[in-house]
């Protein structure tokens, strides 16, 4: 069968300058587009430039678990637009359910409102297929730290199921929070706490024994998608406090006002 000029012309016109519409993108991309790297690196830096190199108080939301409550997330961040009184937001990690592509790309549009510096931790979510490239890629280092206001706030990747068990880096968090004792505060970050059936009761005690060695005032958390503030370890040893955050459907934000002789904690519903 002959198939006509007209039919082949149409077909290969629609090849040559269609074909490129055909797919927007791969869900299982693993490159940010331009304009969405380095997310952190860039809240960090303008974090920096308001820090002092003396104690000075400030205030930290801490929210988490957003992934598939995006109407509640939405509102969570014009919640936060309306407070003056927070110097930074901090998101404890799972901000999508699969670790796809388009999610990280909805997380990114739904923050683009907010007038506070974000830093976003990464969470066990977002490790699951390509995630935890497009996260690096987003955002930067897994692991990472800074200091501010003359407090050291540390940020921990403690995932382990999505990387077949494989331990985090203790030795990398040992080294990071065994600095001198002439910060006001020392913070650990990370989206899973310790007691949580992701860790190993090894791996669990180990993490509050580094913690409580180097004098960490708070270990922080999102995961179980409920608040939770109490030193958990206290009867076997140490004085870390440790918090955790709700998920956005909570409808709910963790204020932590760090002052010169305490930490006040706060759930504020909205």
């Amino acid at each position: 069968m002959r198939v006509q000029p007209l039919f082949t012309l149409i077909l290969i016109t629609l090849l040559t300058y269609s074909c490129n519409d055909l797919i927007e993108y791969s869900p299982y991309e693993g490159r940010a587009q331009e304009g969405s790297r380095n997310m952190n690196v860039s809240a960090i830096k303008k974090l920096s430039e308001q820090s002092t190199d003396t104690f000075k108080p400030f205030t930290m939301a801490i929210i988490g678990d957003s992934h598939t409550y995006y109407d509640d997330f939405i509102d969570q961040i014009y919640a936060l637009n309306s407070s003056d009184s927070i110097d930074m937001v901090i998101h404890m990690g799972d901000i999508t359910l699969s670790g796809i592509y388009r999610e990280f790309l909805w997380y990114r549009d739904i923050i683009k409102p907010l007038k506070h510096p974000l830093i976003t931790v990464i969470g066990n979510h977002d490790c699951l297929s390509n995630g935890e490239f497009m996260y690096r890629d987003m955002y930067g280092n897994t692991n990472f730290f800074f200091t501010y206001n003359n407090c050291l706030l540390v940020f921990f990747d403690d995932i382990t199921w999505e990387r077949n068990t494989k331990d985090p880096d203790f030795k990398w968090l040992d080294s990071t929070i065994s600095t001198p004792d002439s910060y006001t505060y020392k913070f650990v970050f990370a989206h899973i706490p310790p007691w949580d059936e992701q860790f190993s009761m090894g791996n669990g005690m180990l993490y509050n024994y580094l913690l409580d060695k180097s004098n960490v005032t708070y270990s922080i958390h999102g995961h179980i998608h409920k608040f939770y503030h109490d030193k958990h370890y206290a009867d076997i040893y140490g004085d870390v406090n440790y918090l955790a955050c709700g998920d956005s459907q909570d409808r709910e934000i963790v204020l932590v006002r760090v002052k010169k002789q305490d930490i006040d904690v706060e759930v504020i519903r909205y």
